[in-house]
Order: structure tokens, then sequence, then C-alpha cells
């Protein structure tokens, strides 16, 4: 009787540890199906596929610029302000006024002027909101900011709703 269990249980045990290889197999050589699968079931945007495009500047629209300073600035920093035309940039218009180096940034029911930033001589971007200082970074480490979190997606969204004028345009 005893030797029937035993028996058994090394049957189950080698059934479970070939299942078990198949399952670790399939799923290491398919990352893209796992990462897609978690962010279903999880239901979370930041998470997606190796099939996404990662951003890089020498690609970028002008558009999409404006979107990196606006993903940017809202994720990084957790400015209200930032997130609100973030938050309203989805679904709604958002002119970007350049004057020179200076651009602010109005989405749709959003308060006027309180999201902008400068293109200093160094090439990095001093972000501001409501007048006061967030920070300055390059368009470089904003990108890298971008991709290591998975945000791609975002920019690429915002970006279709971006209206860029000049102070001329008025």
């Amino acid at each position: 009787m005893k030797k029937s269990h035993k028996g058994i249980i090394a049957l189950i045990a080698i059934i479970l540890i070939v299942v078990g290889g198949g399952v670790v197999f399939y799923f290491s050589s398919n990352q893209n199906a796992v990462q897609d699968v978690t962010a279903k079931v999880i239901g979370h945007s930041k998470i997606t596929s190796k099939k996404s495009n990662k951003l890089s500047i020498s690609e970028l629209s002008d558009k999409q610029r404006n979107a990196v300073v606006i993903v940017y600035a809202s994720m990084k920093y957790d400015d209200k302000n930032w997130r609100r035309v973030l938050k309203n940039g989805q679904s709604n218009r958002i002119e970007a006024t350049a004057n020179f180096h200076h651009v602010v940034l109005n989405a749709e029911n959003n308060r006027n002027d309180y999201t902008d930033y400068t293109i200093q001589p160094n090439r990095k971007y001093l972000i501001f909101s409501f007048k006061s200082t967030l920070g300055e970074s390059s368009l470089d480490k904003m990108i890298d900011y971008i991709n290591d979190h998975n945000y791609e997606s975002i920019v690429n969204q915002l970006s279709k709703h971006i209206v860029i004028r000049s102070v001329d345009d008025d």
C-alpha cells in the first residue's frame, strides 16, 4: 500500500515538474504576451508590451516635444496644474503658444498661463507652474524618464490634441 502511494506521489511530482517547466519556458520565450496579459489583468496603463515604440529625440515632432514636457512635468513633479493640462488635453485641444524660447501650454477647461517652460541657451528645459520653478531637465532626460516608465503611448495620444501657435498668430 505504501509503495503505491510513493509511486503516485512520484508520478504527480514528475508531471508537475514537466508542466511547470513548460509554462516557464513558454512565458520566458514570449515576454510580450506576459506583459499584455498583466496589463489586461490589472488594467494599468503604465504597463505596455515591448512592441511599443520608444521615443527618440531625432524622431520627435514639435507636437510630441510639447507632449513630452507635459507628461514629464505631470508625472515627475506631480504638479496639479500640469496634471490638469494632461487630463484635459487627452480629450480637448492644447494650445502651445511660443514666444521665441518661452512656451505657454493651455488646455481647454484649464486655467490660463499656469503651465509654461523655457528652453535655456544650454538646451535645458526650465519648467514652471504658476510662476514657480519646478525644475530643469534636458529633453534627453525627459525622454529617458518617459521611456523608463512606459509613458510613450500617453505622449503620442496627447500630441494629437496639440496646436502650436506663435505669438505672431494673434
